[in-house]
């Protein structure tokens, strides 16, 4: 990456000649991590899936009593149920991992889906910064070192609040 950039700027600055190179950086992750919208649906992507959460967590507790009843039969030394109450929680921890794989993926696909999203909106907004402001370059991630100068994360993250409002 770093190769590339170099190479970038040095063909940049071969065509440019004695032209002045309008160079941008944008932290990506900043972005992204600071948009109101990414926040808010974050939050919501919680929140509609908090009532799966406490019935995953009631479940877990279930299981959890089960296996202190097993506890509690095996120290007694009656047998009798041991096998029942043992297959009983095979079955209740499969269901459990089932489901709480199940709602994780959906979530992550959810999340997935978000943050593609997101970065077309910041993709586009960056096209049309550099080429409202006259940019030659706009970098993004791998940078060794970026000046205060060039970097316009702030900038990007304003333009990108300002069209959702």
């Amino acid at each position: 990456m770093k190769i590339i950039v170099i190479l970038c700027s040095v063909l940049l600055s071969i065509t440019a000649s004695a032209e002045i190179i309008k160079i941008g950086y944008i932290d990506t992750e900043q972005v992204v991590n600071n948009l109101s919208q990414y926040q808010k649906r974050v939050l919501e992507i919680s929140k509609e899936f908090e009532p799966k959460k406490q019935e995953l967590l009631d479940l877990f507790n279930n299981i959890e009593l089960l296996r202190e009843k097993i506890d509690t039969i095996n120290k007694s030394g009656k047998k009798e149920n041991l096998q029942i109450k043992l297959s009983e929680l095979a079955s209740l921890e499969e269901s459990f991992k089932q489901e709480t794989e199940f709602w994780q993926e959906i979530m992550n696909n959810k999340k997935f889906e978000l943050l593609q999203q997101i970065e077309l909106l910041i993709n586009n907004t960056i096209k049309s910064l550099a080429i409202s402001e006259s940019y030659d370059l706009i970098l993004y991630e791998n940078a060794a070192f970026v000046s205060d100068e060039v970097n316009i994360t702030y900038k990007i993250i304003e333009r990108i609040e300002k069209l959702s409002l």
